[in-house]
């Protein structure tokens, strides 16, 4: 099988609301798919689901003070 390109990679991680998405898109285990985003350094959906719950728990308890 032919490596994967990194623009793949990015555009599966930005369409896609999971890494099993992202993988099964581009025909590789999940596992598979964070790997490679950590190789190339692109944000998984996990990871940007995750951060996004990080900001919004930060910017509620902003607004309570």
């Amino acid at each position: 099988m032919p490596p994967i390109e990194k623009d793949r990679i990015e555009r599966a991680a930005r369409i896609y609301a999971s890494n099993h998405a992202a993988g099964l898109a581009l025909g590789i285990a999940p596992g598979s798919f964070g790997r490679l985003c950590r190789r190339y350094g692109i944000e998984t959906p996990q990871a940007r689901k995750r951060r996004h719950r990080s900001e919004w728990k930060r910017d509620s308890l902003l607004e309570i003070e």
